[in-house]
């Protein structure tokens, strides 16, 4: 029998048919499998969860609000930051392209970055590559600008498009502060600002420094008017393309951002610079601790520089606000409020007050002493006041308070000075006086005892702010009207119509009679002509103010023993605008050289009086009421005439003469003093241009644009230029312009 051959045609057309009809089946089900995904009793629910996948809604944080100095410079403010990422988990970054790339992005990042080397980054970069759950990966902690930014795309598998490569960024607002760490503290910060806040390099050593600088808390400007600053977030509808890389769409739930109003503060950055600068050079000269400088307004009470410095080894950094938050016994410079109650109950500058040799016995064995021996027995109350004699004054309210049993009127005339209470100044964190009353409670607890008052009488026994210290001061300087100190003047922001001012606030209209004023201004200024503050005595203008040296913690003298060296007061004394005050903790020891108010903070008082006095005007006798409008014709440096064109408008000068806008021009006095004269410069290729005229920089780059150099003397306008204008010159020559 014949073997039948298998019919191999038959059988492969079977098994196309076999394997077509279950591919059918296949898809039916799955085609079934969407309808009912789609339109089953979940649908809606998927359908919805789907598009949620596609699409999100993203936080828009608005930007945060400036804050600004008195003049409008910025002290505080937030640029766009990024920190640089990469996604593994992106589709064309392939293995092989991983392996051809890594080791130039671990070079890239090395020098970039500089915190580890090649080998390090490039391990990061494999670890992360070769997890099984590939995702997102922060290349490093530090924030990079828009210019780093640009040169890391650049950088080997960051340098694909956006979505099908592996850069990825994450971009977050960081605060700034160009002025480094001066008046840090008064700025602040808040848990919100602290992570991205930056101060320049210049201004700190180590990390140790770095965590102290920007200590995380919530305080200063920053925190107390951060409901302002913060603006308000919006919502943007994203539709996400690949893992990483997502676009914005239009859709009816996006909400606008609304950027942070602007925090305008009083401080004058001039006088703050010479506050800091000062303050650094004597705590690093006498090796003490730490020091606030307040420098204020007489009549507005603004705070035109707030310095708060504590030494670290050889450096000195902004750490805690002293001026504001800090509470200490005051000393001496509490002499004043003294000195108040006592004319004010009667006694005059000429009373005798009984010093004897300056010592006090009080009961229980201690006793009162005078840092020196007194010129006489008995002294007129106006010389105790200005040689600071703690007998003199501890005798004085003794007799006239506590002998009368009148110490409950004692201390709540001092509480109607204002040491009872906060000054209000809006800032968080403001310390609140600590100023015990003969009540029972008190008594019973010990707070208040027999000997209480003559310690009050000359600062002892209190605690108050250098800022309570000094808007005492500050009211005797300005006819008796305590005002409040003032650190921020107005808000301004997009959603106000115009800016929210804060106006001069008055705490007390009249602390005294005009007499007893007038009495307490002489006695201050007594005390820098013939007292404790002679240092602030000087041919050019009068200083009235009073020198404290505090003992703190315990009072036992020696070495060891920590002091508060202050001076306080306000200048010109006959016709007051500023007062200061200078607070310096010391520890007396080899270390420490001094520890006295005159000698330790009166030199910086004196320095910041100066350069106050030396640069306004108004404060020269000579000045006093002269319009300080010259009636000569104006000059303003030659340069591009769009520029000079904008100059000459903000100053309200009129420009004469023929120009287009592109031209650059020089410039000569006009026929009038409201105008100037402009006339184009026009120089051929291959000549010297005319700079005659103009400042430095348009000079510089008028000449080298032409493909020349240029070497310089002297400062100001350029006054002579060689070659002259028009000489035909070589390319590459030098033109040598002098300036005046």
């Amino acid at each position: 029998m014949k073997k039948r051959e298998p019919n191999i045609k038959r059988e492969i057309t079977l098994r196309v048919n076999l394997l077509y009809v279950l591919f059918l089946l296949l898809g039916g089900c799955i085609f079934g499998r969407i309808l009912w995904l789609q339109y089953g009793p979940h649908g809606d629910e998927l359908r919805e969860d789907a598009e949620n996948r596609a699409f999100f809604m993203e936080r828009i944080d608005g930007k945060r609000g400036d804050i600004l100095s008195a003049e409008g410079e910025l002290l505080s403010t937030s640029i766009m930051m990024y920190y640089l990422g990469i996604d593994f988990g992106v589709d064309s970054l392939t293995t092989a392209r991983f392996r051809a790339g890594v080791d130039g992005l671990a070079d890239s990042l090395s020098r970039m970055f500089g915190d580890r080397s090649k080998a390090g980054y490039k391990a990061m970069l494999e670890a992360g590559f070769n997890r099984p759950r590939k995702g997102y990966r922060r290349l490093n902690p530090r924030l990079i600008s828009y210019a780093e930014l640009q040169r890391a795309r650049t950088f080997p598998l960051l340098s694909l498009a956006p979505g099908y490569g592996g850069l990825s960024t994450e971009r977050v607002y960081s605060r700034q502060n160009p002025y480094g760490s001066m008046a840090l503290r008064t700025l602040g910060a808040t848990e919100a600002t602290y992570d991205t806040l930056s101060v320049p390099s210049r201004d700190t050593v180590n990390r140790r420094i770095q965590r102290m600088l920007t200590e995380r808390g919530r305080y200063g400007l920053e925190y107390s008017f951060n409901e302002h600053l913060k603006g308000k977030a919006g919502w943007q509808m994203m539709q996400r393309q690949t893992a990483s890389f997502s676009t914005p769409v239009e859709s009816p739930l996006n909400v606008a951002t609304t950027d942070g109003r602007s925090v305008v503060t009083t401080l004058d950055m001039d006088f703050q610079d010479v506050a800091s600068s000062m303050l650094t050079r004597q705590l690093l000269l006498h090796g003490a601790m730490r020091g606030t400088v307040v420098l204020m307004e007489v009549e507005s009470g603004d705070i035109k520089a707030i310095a708060n410095l504590e030494r670290v080894g050889d450096n000195v950094y902004e750490r805690l606000n002293y001026a504001i938050a800090g509470r200490y016994e005051p000393g001496s410079t509490f002499k004043l409020a003294s000195l108040l109650a006592l004319l004010d109950d009667g006694m005059t500058l000429d009373s005798p007050v009984e010093v004897g040799n300056g010592v006090m016995p009080l009961p229980g064995g201690r006793s009162i002493r005078d840092d020196h021996t007194p010129e006489s027995p008995v002294l007129t109350l106006k010389r105790v006041f200005e040689t600071s004699s703690n007998v003199g004054f501890s005798r004085a309210v003794e007799n006239r308070f506590k002998a009368a049993g009148r110490e409950k009127e004692f201390v709540d005339y001092l509480v109607g000075l204002g040491f009872g209470d906060p000054m209000g100044t809006g800032v968080v964190g403001e310390a609140a006086p600590i100023l015990h009353r003969p009540t029972a409670e008190e008594r019973r607890s010990g707070d208040w005892h027999g000997n209480s008052a003559v310690y009050l009488a000359h600062g002892y026994g209190l605690e108050v702010s250098p800022l309570h210290t000094l808007a005492l001061y500050n009211a005797v300087a300005n006819g008796g009207n305590m005002v409040k100190p003032r650190l921020v003047s107005e808000l301004r922001g997009d959603d106000l119509a115009q800016p929210r001012t804060f106006p001069t606030e008055v705490i007390n209209p009249a602390i005294a009679s005009p007499r007893t004023i007038a009495a307490l201004a002489e006695s201050l200024a007594g005390v820098v002509d013939e007292g404790t503050a002679t240092v602030l005595r000087n041919p050019y203008y009068k200083v009235a103010a009073k020198t404290g040296t505090a003992q703190q913690g315990h009072y036992g003298g020696g070495l060891g023993q920590e002091y508060l060296a202050t001076m306080v007061g306000y200048f010109p004394a006959d016709r007051p605008r500023y007062s200061c005050i200078v607070s310096i903790w010391t520890r007396r020891g080899s270390w420490s050289d001094t520890y006295y108010g005159s000698t330790l903070a009166g030199p910086v008082f004196k320095a910041i009086a100066d350069r106050v006095y030396v640069t306004r005007w108004d404060l020269q006798p000579d000045a006093a009421g002269v319009n300080p409008r010259i009636d000569t014709p104006p000059r303003i440096k030659g340069g591009p005439e769009r520029d000079v064109h904008r100059v000459a408008g903000e100053l309200g000068i009129r420009t004469a003469g023929r120009a287009r806008r592109r031209d650059w021009v020089t410039t000569s006095p006009g026929t009038d003093s409201t105008t100037i004269a402009v006339a184009r410069i026009d120089n051929a290729e291959g000549q010297v241009p005319q700079v005659v005229g103009m400042g430095l920089k348009d000079a510089l780059w008028a000449i080298e644009s032409r493909g020349l150099h240029a070497s310089f003397t002297g400062r100001g306008r350029v006054e002579a230029q060689h070659p002259g204008a028009g000489e035909s010159v070589r390319p590459g020559a030098t033109v040598t312009i002098t300036l005046k």
